[in-house]
């Protein structure tokens, strides 16, 4: 997940010099026996595949059942929320820029959830059975919501503060769906950009169907029987003037896609139109075993970053075990016994460019590499 770029005061000369601005992502790693480290990856800023290094200093560690990286996100400006079910009644919200940790509502027990952070003070959840929305506090003081006065009240539906002012999670319709048919989704960009967009397929026949909802009046469309062409979260980039996603289907795994973004005025539009990458971006190492990738917008100048995460052939190395990313995150453990000649796994980030050629083609440029070993 990615935090925006700021400038730091120098910590160990007591604050007097400042280091330069460089962007990086937090990424949250199961590789502690009570729970997840969150580590600060700078990106890489060099061409080429560039040398192996060791894992970034520890930024911080959270404790919480492992195994469901998935229950991680980002939301309300620079915090990471971890929604695993405790004891507490609360979960650990940690911001990256103050280094603090608050305390917010436990939600209705997550097991595979979607988030969408709307608004900068808006958190939606999509699980199996449930569509929840929380709200951040206003009475904040680090709150950093972005004023666009589009936050739930009284008259919409119900607060999502209770008779004491704490915050909760607020349950909104039922989508006309199922969590685990759901294939791609992405936040539409036109008017307040506040529209989810969300594909399916279901059946036996994978009935195809796209679906859009307005985070303003809690309304759920069916905009057509197909889907968004990438596989999981797409980003929207304005300068290509399309949401852009990553490929996990096996006959174009790899590759990238570049969609037009879909009408929402109708109840039914027509499918986007759509580009794809003339290269795939996975590593093209053959040692390397591909466990997880994921894409993420950096925000500016067309640039992404993929995350991979990728098993290397190695003699005596421990073994480890990784499992499939659910969302953003990836999960590895280290399980017990004597270390046998296996793989090691490692971090592969890759920033790029996209743009499209002269013929209209899309086409990834300006790749950097830098691999971090994990175990």
């Amino acid at each position: 997940m990615r935090m925006p770029k700021r400038r730091r005061c120098g910590e160990r000369d007591g604050g007097s010099t400042a280091e330069p601005r460089r962007p990086h992502l937090y990424l949250v790693c199961d590789d502690w026996d009570s729970g997840y480290s969150i580590r600060k990856f700078p990106l890489p800023a060099d061409s080429g595949e560039g040398a192996e290094q060791g894992l970034p200093k520890l930024f911080r560690r959270v404790t919480a059942p492992r195994e469901f990286p998935q229950h991680f996100t980002s939301a309300f400006g620079t915090k990471i929320m971890g929604m695993h079910h405790n004891d507490s009644g609360a979960v650990q919200i940690i911001d990256v820029r103050t280094r603090s940790v608050l305390f917010g509502p436990e939600p209705n027990y997550p097991a595979y959830p979607i988030y969408f952070p709307v608004g900068g003070d808006r958190l939606f959840a999509l699980d199996s059975g449930c569509f929840d929305l929380c709200r951040f506090p206003p009475e904040q003081p680090d709150s950093e919501s972005d004023g666009d006065g589009s936050s739930l009240d009284e008259s919409d539906a119900g607060s999502d503060f209770d008779s004491n002012g704490k915050w909760s999670w607020h349950q909104l319709p039922v989508p006309p769906f199922a969590r685990m048919d759901v294939t791609s989704y992405a936040m539409h960009p036109d008017g307040d950009g506040h529209t989810i967009l969300v594909s399916t397929k279901s059946g036996e026949e994978e009935a195809t169907a796209t679906f859009s909802f307005e985070t303003g009046v809690f309304v759920w469309k069916n905009l057509g029987e197909w889907t968004l062409p990438f596989t999981g979260r797409g980003h929207y980039e304005s300068e290509l003037r399309a949401l852009v996603g990553l490929s996990k289907d096996p006959e174009t795994f790899g590759y990238l896609y570049a969609c037009d973004v879909p009408s929402t005025g109708n109840r039914h539009c027509p499918a986007p139109a759509w580009k794809r990458s003339k290269e795939k971006v996975f590593s093209k190492n053959p040692a390397d075993r591909r466990v997880s990738a994921s894409l993420i917008y950096l925000g500016y100048r067309r640039k992404f970053c993929l995350v991979e995460c990728v098993l290397v052939e190695e003699g005596n190395s421990c073994q480890v075990k990784v499992k499939e990313d659910k969302a953003d995150q990836v999960l590895l453990e280290k399980p017990e016994g004597a270390g046998v000649p296996q793989r090691s796994a490692t971090y592969r980030l890759m920033t790029f460019s996209l743009k499209y050629d002269k013929m209209d083609d899309i086409r990834v440029r300006q790749r950097r590499i830098r691999y971090y070993k994990l175990l």
